[in-house]
């Protein structure tokens, strides 16, 4: 596939994590009876849409995202179904359902990851034999289960590989191993003999035949519990990255914009096809969600802010400075992109 086509993907990849973030504002605003005015899937001009029952729904040219309008979101509007007029607690779940939608689709494609890519136990399954070593050379095969080593019994499992694999290194020096191998069901016995491997980095020297071993991903219900751990992990990872960048100004230099996120993408797509495409898909999304709830004006987490104090308050801050906070952060973010995003441009021609 072309360059262009990988950028394609990239782009399809991008708009779909934003457009599931206005799909929760858009699915927890019609359950909380709020008004939608639209419905956007892209930017841009419309393409095509349709009205259904007092909303629009439109495909726009640019499918960077999308948007969902609501009625009475950013000026007064006497309408019972206006967002000026709703509980704090229907605004506020309406706002919080847009990262919320996005770690929830971070979870679900983290879960997809697990199940079909990620190796939760090591077997002493051969999942590839390097070529020109003597494991080649005496007929093993990818496939092939080590059942003993010497004569040692291996079991089907995470400390059957380890112990197989300990066993191959501890007798490389002494000559042929013997190894009890099944492959198709039939049981057949062969001599190895490792061969010295120098390690360039530390010099030191080992005995290996030239297998790596492979192993099983995860279980449905072993992903399930395994998305959570591993969404927690990179949580802690991306938070602490962030600190760093405010308070040390570490990783500036490895901030992108639009164009370098997707430049990025598109590289690892290219590479790694399916994998990447689910990975980045995880990594986005809960990218997303974590940086929408941070409490800065016109993010979703600013606006939350605003609901928190006026529910303690109870009353609201005046619209009209509300709108000026807002407006201010949303220039200064823009400002950011702008200069992020010329960075991303020059780092494309540089390299």
């Amino acid at each position: 596939m072309s360059r262009i086509l990988y950028i394609l993907i990239a782009i399809v990849m991008l708009g779909f994590i934003v457009t599931m973030h206005e799909f929760g504002h858009y699915l927890v605003g019609r359950l909380c009876g709020i008004g939608i005015v639209e419905f956007s899937v892209g930017f841009g001009p419309k393409l095509f849409g349709f009205r259904r029952k007092g909303i629009d729904y439109s495909l726009r040219l640019i499918p960077l995202g999308g948007y969902c309008s609501f009625v009475g979101e950013d000026a007064e509007n006497p309408a019972p179904n206006a967002m000026n007029n709703q509980p704090v607690w229907k605004r506020f779940l309406t706002v919080f359902a847009g990262p919320a939608m996005n770690f929830v689709l971070a979870f679900a494609f983290c879960a997809i990851l697990l199940a079909n890519f990620i190796v939760a136990e090591y077997l002493p399954r051969i999942d590839y034999v390097y070529p020109d070593t003597p494991a080649a050379a005496c007929g093993i095969e990818p496939g092939d289960v080590v059942t003993a080593v010497n004569g040692m019994a291996v079991s089907f499992d995470g400390e059957g590989m380890e112990a197989a694999r300990e066993a191959i290194l501890a007798a490389g020096h002494d000559g042929p191993i013997e190894l009890s191998i099944e492959r198709g069901g039939e049981a057949m016995t062969l001599d190895v003999t490792p061969a010295a491997v120098t390690d360039p980095a530390s010099g030191s020297t080992s005995y290996q035949i030239g297998i790596a071993f492979g192993g099983r991903t995860y279980r449905p219900m072993e992903a399930l519990g395994g998305s959570c751990g591993y969404m927690v992990e990179f949580t802690g990872e991306m938070l602490k990255a962030l600190r760093d960048l405010v308070f040390h100004g570490s990783g500036v230099d490895e901030m992108m914009g639009p164009v370098g996120i997707i430049s990025f993408v598109s590289d690892q797509v290219a590479s790694d096809r399916l994998y990447a495409v689910v990975n980045l898909i995880f990594f986005l999304s809960l990218n997303v969600g974590i940086m929408n709830l941070l409490p800065l004006p016109a993010l979703d987490g600013g606006r939350l802010v605003f609901l928190i104090v006026e529910g303690i308050r109870r009353k609201p801050v005046p619209p009209e400075k509300e709108g000026m906070i807002h407006a201010i952060g949303l220039g200064l973010l823009m400002m950011l992109i702008v200069f992020i995003t010329y960075k991303d441009v020059l780092r494309l021609f540089v390299s």
